[in-house]
């Protein structure tokens, strides 16, 4: 284990960004095979596509924007690790947060090549709910993070969090709420007439 943790610590000096998308990727991976199979209990069912959507969006718009909004918080409240200083940093992170998870949705709905009446409708009735249980969750595990864990391996750690996170996440996007469902008729109806 020590072996890895030094791999890992000298491949994400030399390219944060990157290793934290592959990381990520494979969170997004985990999170949504537990969401299909656990929860959805899809089995041979298993929406591979969704999975691959999944691993893209974590990858490709997650990573770079948690590792961003990491180092951000750190420049600008300094890398102390106190719990005033950490109190900070999450509150601030917390005020982002619902804009990854509208833009988790937004790209995934993108993906999927979703009217934008069908996004919007989504984002109304669905945002809400997800970031009130993201709330739940990460406020505490930011607050842990930042004042215990180095900047460098705070992605790494979190990613444990963010399998059950992700496996949320991926359910919440993937399921068609009340007033989406109606969108979504309305649309067939009026292309069958």
């Amino acid at each position: 284990m020590r072996t890895l943790l030094r791999w890992y610590s000298r491949h994400l000096k030399k390219h944060q960004v990157a290793v934290n998308m592959v990381t990520t990727g494979a969170v997004f991976f985990f999170g949504d095979m537990l969401s299909q199979q656990v929860i959805e209990k899809k089995g041979k069912d298993h929406e591979l596509e969704r999975t691959v959507r999944s691993v893209t969006v974590g990858s490709f718009y997650i990573a770079p924007v948690i590792t961003f909004l990491y180092n951000f918080v750190d420049k600008v409240f300094g890398s102390s690790q106190t719990p005033l200083n950490s109190l900070k940093k999450t509150g601030i992170i917390s005020l982002l947060s619902p804009i990854t998870s509208a833009g988790y949705v937004i790209c995934n709905n993108v993906l999927q090549n979703k009217p934008l009446d069908y996004t919007i409708n989504q984002l109304k009735d669905d945002l809400p709910t997800i970031v009130l249980v993201q709330y739940k969750i990460w406020i505490p595990t930011h607050f842990i993070l930042l004042t215990v864990v180095p900047l460098r391996h705070r992605m790494f750690l979190s990613n444990f969090v963010g399998v059950l996170w992700t496996c949320y996440l991926t359910h919440a996007s993937n399921t068609i709420s009340h007033v989406t469902k109606e969108v979504e008729e309305e649309e067939k109806e009026e292309s069958s007439e």
